[in-house]
C-alpha cells in the first residue's frame, strides 16, 4: 500500500478539498485524484461521495482516514526506534546461569531502568552449555555464563569477573586434610554438563585425592545447606559460598588445584550484536 496515498487521505480530514490538499502538498490536483482512485480501487471501498463539490469524504472514508492516522502514527514510531541516537532501544532475549543471576540480574535491571529507558528485556534460566547454544542459533540475543571454552565459533565472550573458586565444608571437618575428608564425606558437586560441573570435572581428573563418593545436586543453596547439615563438602565460587555462610561451615582455599571460574556475556559474532554489544556488557559490570 502506498505511504503517499495515505498521507494524502489523513489531509483531507483536515482540508476541505483536493485542490487545497494538492497545494499543500506541492502536488497536482490530478495527481491527487489519481492516488485516492487507486486507494480506492486498492481498499475495494467508496472512500469519496463524489457526488458532492467538492468531494466528501464518506462515513468509510472517514474511518480509513482515521486508521490511515493511526497507521503513520507508527510508522513514525518505527522510524524513530531505528534511528535513535539515544542509547540502547530494542527488546532483549538474555539468559542467565542460576550462579549469575541473583547478583548480576538486580544490578542490571536498575542500571537499564536508569541508562537504557528506551530498552525492554525479557529473561531465561538454563545451564551454561544450553543458554550458549540457544545465543548461537538465534534463539536468545545473550546469555551470561560460565566459560569453559576458551574460543568458540561464531560466539563472542565479554569478561565480566572471575571468581575464586572455595571449598566450603562443615566446620567439624575443618581441620582434615584431603584425604581424611574425602573418606568420610561425599562430594556434592554441580552436574558435570554444566559450565563450574566442567570446570570441576577437569580439576577432579587431575586431583592426588579424589572423591570417594560424589552427590549431584543442581542448587547453590541446597548444596551448601547439606554441607552446613555435616551431610558432604562442595567447591563453588566464592561469592555464592559467601552469601549463604554460616558459623556452621567454613571455607578453604583451592587455588592451584581449580580453577577461578570466568563469569562472561556471550554474544553472536557478527555485526547485528556488535551494535549493541558493549552497551548492554556496560549495564551488566559488576558493583565493587
Amino acid at each position: 500500500m502506498n505511504i503517499r496515498a495515505l498521507e494524502t487521505l489523513v489531509h483531507l480530514l483536515n482540508l476541505p478539498s483536493f485542490s487545497a490538499v494538492a497545494e499543500a502538498r506541492n502536488m497536482t490536483l490530478s495527481a491527487v485524484s489519481m492516488q485516492m482512485k487507486a486507494l480506492e480501487q486498492e481498499l475495494d471501498a467508496e472512500l469519496f461521495d463524489r457526488q458532492s463539490r467538492p468531494p466528501r469524504l464518506t462515513p468509510m472514508g472517514r474511518q480509513v482516514a482515521l486508521q490511515a492516522r493511526a497507521v503513520l502514527a507508527e510508522r513514525d514510531d518505527l522510524m524513530s526506534l531505528c534511528q535513535s541516537d539515544q542509547g540502547l532501544t530494542g527488546q532483549f532475549l538474555i539468559g542467565f546461569i542460576q550462579t549469575a543471576s541473583v547478583r548480576i540480574l538486580p544490578s542490571f535491571l536498575a542500571n537499564a531502568r536508569t541508562l537504557a529507558p528506551k530498552a525492554t528485556f525479557q529473561f531465561a534460566a538454563g545451564l551454561s552449555e544450553t543458554l550458549s547454544d540457544d545465543v548461537a542459533e538465534g534463539r536468545l540475543d545473550a546469555a551470561v555464563v560460565t566459560q569453559v571454552d576458551k574460543e568458540v565459533a561464531h560466539l563472542r565472550f565479554q569478561r565480566l569477573a572471575t571468581e575464586e573458586m572455595v571449598m566450603a565444608l562443615p566446620a567439624s571437618h575443618a581441620d582434615d586434610d584431603p584425604e581424611t575428608l574425602s573418606a568420610a564425606l561425599p562430594f556434592i558437586r554441580f552436574r558435570p554438563s554444566s559450565g563450574i560441573g566442567r570446570l570441576i570435572s577437569t580439576s577432579i581428573a587431575k586431583a592426588e585425592h579424589k572423591p570417594d563418593t560424589q552427590l549431584i545436586l543442581d542448587s547453590i543453596e541446597g548444596t551448601l545447606e547439606c554441607v552446613k547439615l555435616g551431610l558432604g563438602y562442595t567447591v563453588l565460587p566464592k561469592p555464592d559460598v559467601a552469601r549463604y555462610a554460616d558459623a556452621r561451615l567454613v571455607t578453604r582455599t583451592v587455588e592451584g588445584i581449580y580453577p577461578g571460574r570466568d563469569l562472561v556475556l556471550v554474544t553472536r559474532d557478527d555485526k547485528t550484536s556488535g551494535r549493541w554489544r558493549d552497551e548492554v556488557f556496560g549495564l551488566m559490570q559488576l558493583a565493587p
